[in-house]
């Protein structure tokens, strides 16, 4: 499964992504095959979960689609809050019948580990264990207890 993105400014130029890599730019008002047609055939196939999202035409003369991109894709890295209300705000950005699965870990699921952490540090060995995570391995109870550690060093 991939996931088609088209970004468009308001002056109708657009660019096309597949799982967040630059496919190319174009007028998307012209009536040549073009990236909306593109956009449109991919939509069409199976799997494929299709986001759109408009941008103003950067003021900048040397400007860059990646530069716009960065604002569609990005999710903070350096500190995202580990909350109830930001992994919902993650998943509104999916179809509700999206087909998903995943684990879901509570503040009491660290304290059960180790009763001495704080809020930050909870909320640190989170943003460490999302970050970290290995799809290998997944959520247990060893991988929180390895997270707290390391956080806690």
């Amino acid at each position: 499964m991939f996931k088609l993105t088209c970004i468009t400014l308001d002056d109708g130029v657009c660019a096309l992504y597949i799982n967040g890599q630059y496919l190319g730019a174009d007028d998307c008002s012209d009536e040549r095959f073009s990236l909306a047609d593109i956009l449109v055939r991919l939509s069409r196939l199976p799997g494929v979960f299709v986001e759109t999202a408009t941008r103003p035409v950067p003021q900048n003369a040397d400007w860059r689609w990646d530069d716009i991109a960065d604002s569609v894709f990005a999710t903070p890295v350096s500190h995202r809050k580990m909350t109830v209300s930001a992994f919902k705000q993650r998943l509104a950005g999916y179809p509700e019948d999206a087909l998903c699965c995943g684990t879901f870990w509570l503040a009491d699921d660290f304290l059960a580990l180790d009763a001495s952490l704080d809020d930050n540090t909870i909320d640190a060995a989170m943003e460490r264990a999302e970050d970290c995570h290995d799809a290998n391995i997944g959520f247990n109870w060893e991988y929180l207890q390895s997270v707290i550690e390391a956080v806690k060093e």
